[in-house]
């Protein structure tokens, strides 16, 4: 069989995986519509731009599309060419809106640049250590995230955070695939046994520790909000989609998997990866919340130990989401 023939069905997975999300979250975007009285315009450049950075998303971590697109940025001008690719949703999303400005076009593309910039003009060559420029993009990163650097881009009808979210999955999973290519990163969409078994055993891990140890702190209350399996599986893949694939990216796949290869440890990587995502819990309500840092860096642990169990990040992916749905329908955080 040639190699075209073999491609061409491979090819598909990527338009299947982004089709098969649009129908999922086509009801909360019909909901939406209506909610904000969207004309059909706006409405279609809102969730184009939306399937996109799922695209983008998603083409790193699908074998075939991962291939093709290595070829579309194999040559000395790839940064620019991920710095437009990012900027693209953002001109779809403006131009169906008529929200387009020059200032939040420009805020947009400082807050990419960095980490391009960084990777394309100084590139690692020792991929399997953590390095100055990976440090750089760490904090770079994290400073996206808790300051909003992207607020006041996505505004029309309101503040769509979700996109900024997913735009910084995007810069991540491109940066860190082909800008430079963190070795063993696991971003892959294989569903085998090994990753759902390392997925189901560290939440039940995770949750007969994490359960009583919140109620000894007084940090979360019985409180169920169960509306049923359709709200939960909504909820699910919301959180999987604009949470848990973002925050696994950073602190599993890159974060817990240089660490561990620099200090030649997988045990102290991991723990110190943990105890880093349990400090990012530290600006929660009542500031510091060293109860939330606890349970944050416990958890941290069972998803990085998911992580390395399953081979791939797509288990401590849903390890992440199945704590956050069950923690939002039937706990609360005191």
């Amino acid at each position: 069989m040639s190699n075209e023939s073999t491609r061409r069905p491979l090819n598909w997975s990527l338009a299947a995986a982004v089709l098969g999300v649009a129908i999922a979250f086509l009801p909360v975007a019909l909901a939406y519509a209506r909610r904000f009285s969207l004309s059909l315009s706006s409405a279609a450049a809102i969730y184009g731009c939306f399937l996109l950075l799922l695209m983008y998303l998603l083409a790193p971590a699908i074998a075939s599309s991962r291939a093709l697109l290595k070829r579309f940025l194999n040559g000395r001008f790839k940064g620019w060419i991920v710095l437009g690719m990012l900027a693209l949703p953002y001109c779809i999303y403006a131009t169906g809106t008529a929200d387009f400005h020059w200032e939040a076009l420009g805020r947009l593309i400082l807050v990419l640049s960095p980490p391009i910039f960084v990777y394309s003009a100084c590139p690692v060559r020792k991929p399997a250590v953590f390095t100055w420029q990976d440090t750089l993009v760490a904090i770079w990163l994290v400073a996206i995230v808790l300051f909003h650097l992207f607020k006041g881009v996505w505004n029309a009808p309101t503040n769509l955070d979700f996109m900024a979210r997913l735009l910084t999955a995007d810069l991540g999973a491109l940066s860190w695939t082909y800008l430079r290519a963190v070795p063993d990163l696991g971003y892959e969409v294989s569903v085998t046994k090994r990753s759902l078994q390392a997925a189901a055993l560290n939440f039940l891990y995770f949750a007969s520790i994490a359960i009583p140890l919140g109620f000894v702190l007084q940090f979360t209350s019985w409180n169920p909000r169960w509306t049923g399996l359709g709200d939960f599986i909504a909820s699910y893949l919301e959180i999987l989609l604009f949470i848990a694939v973002l925050e696994e990216l950073f602190f599993r796949g890159f974060l817990q998997n240089l660490l561990a290869k620099s200090l030649r440890s997988h045990w102290l990587g991991q723990l110190i990866a943990s105890g880093i995502f349990g400090l990012f819990h530290i600006l929660h309500a009542p500031f510091p919340n060293w109860r939330y840092v606890l349970l944050a860096s416990v958890a941290g642990w069972f998803y990085g130990a998911a992580y390395r169990c399953g081979g791939t990040l797509l288990s401590s992916v849903l390890v992440h989401a199945t704590v956050d749905t069950v923690w939002r329908s039937f706990l609360t955080r005191n």
